[in-house]
């Protein structure tokens, strides 16, 4: 039984998921992307210009979390390899399916966040 400090940490533990897709059944076992991996695979999508602009490349985000998160894909019996000629070949009906398997790169901000003067004449 874990301990309550357990809950703290990512679980490691896989989970199974069944996506349908053209009617097939494609069996995915996924893991929860661990918060160092995640800030990883951020800081290695932004791009930082000389002049001080900077973008984030979101398809390198979710080709780089899949590759972590997703421990194996079995279509019909077949285990798929997840490398780059998997997403080179990826059907993009199907590439969005695999997508909401991603956590979100950014959280929502909240306007009640601590940085935020509140006035107090409300």
């Amino acid at each position: 039984m874990p301990s309550e400090v357990d809950v703290i940490f990512s679980s490691g533990e896989t989970r199974d998921v069944e996506l349908e897709f053209k009617n097939v059944k494609v069996q995915v076992k996924v893991k929860d992307l661990g918060w160092t991996e995640k800030n990883n695979i951020l800081s290695k999508c932004f791009a930082y210009q000389t002049d001080g602009a900077m973008s984030f490349d979101f398809s390198k985000y979710m080709r780089m979390s899949l590759l972590k998160i997703v421990v194996s894909l079995m279509v019909a019996g077949t285990v798929v390899p997840i490398d780059e000629v998997f997403f080179a070949r990826l059907n993009p009906q199907f590439g969005a399916m695999l997508e909401k398997l991603v956590p979100q790169a950014f959280e929502e901000v909240k306007t009640n966040d601590f940085f935020v003067k509140k006035s107090d004449s409300l």
